[in-house]
């Protein structure tokens, strides 16, 4: 983790817990993952931050491996901006579509509550659509896939807008023994039957519609309605 920004507390714990582990060299793939389905005015929902290793192709088969010995991090979240695509250092600011509400530890590092952590939700600032330095330190390092951090946002306003990991110098995953792990979306190209494609999202696309008026609602419940009794009566039909 970038050390010096993150708080006397956490730099202390990290001093502690990342002494005296075997060295480890791995690379990290992270996803910016929105809720499936609809998003409307005044909902709230989360967002989750995800890890994994690289995804490799063998003979057409995609395998995603997961990342090793994972015991630090620290980043930064851009929202209510654009990102033409890559990995950006900055997100081109937009309208207000969003509002972070709360930033949440997920469940990758404590590893189902048998490693300590020492986590750091990070500073919302909503005026400039940036969570600045939230960062987590465990115990020890932790291997494969899972969801780093939760955060919720509430959407004020119909648009569309960028959710995004800035890769920026904040942007910094370390192992057990303190070493560098490389966020990385491809590793390397070998051989005509083994390739490591893209598989990194650091951001994704928001799209907050109107809530569905009364009218509707009743429209597309009468709908729902209909399919069902078409269906009831076909099963019908056919068991005659």
């Amino acid at each position: 983790m970038k050390l010096a920004k993150v708080s006397k507390a956490l730099l202390a714990a990290a001093t502690l817990v990342l002494l005296g582990h075997n060295t480890a060299f791995a690379d990290a793939v992270l996803s910016v993952v929105a809720p499936q389905g609809p998003i409307f005015v005044g909902q709230q929902f989360t967002v989750s931050i995800n890890v994994t290793g690289p995804t490799v192709i063998h003979n057409g088969v995609p395998t995603t491996s997961g990342v090793t010995d994972l015991d630090a991090f620290q980043f930064d979240i851009a929202f209510n901006c654009s990102v033409s695509g890559g990995n950006a250092t900055s997100c081109a600011p937009g309208a207000g579509i969003l509002s972070a509400i709360s930033v949440t530890e997920g469940s990758f590092l404590p590893d189902g509550g048998s490693n300590i952590t020492f986590f750091q939700s990070g500073t919302i600032d909503n005026n400039a659509g940036l969570i600045s330095l939230i960062g987590d330190v465990g115990a020890s390092g932790v291997d494969g896939s899972g969801t780093l951090v939760n955060i919720t946002f509430q959407a004020l306003t119909k648009g569309t807008t960028s959710i995004a990991i800035l890769a920026n110098s904040d942007l910094q995953f370390y192992d057990s023994d303190f070493d560098p792990i490389v966020i990385d979306n491809s590793v390397t190209s070998s051989s005509s039957t083994q390739t490591f494609p893209t598989n990194q999202f650091l951001s994704t696309s928001v799209v907050v519609t109107p809530e569905p008026s009364s009218v509707q609602l009743m429209l597309l419940g009468a709908v729902a309605g209909i399919i069902a009794l078409t269906c009831t009566n076909r099963r019908i039909t056919q068991s005659n």
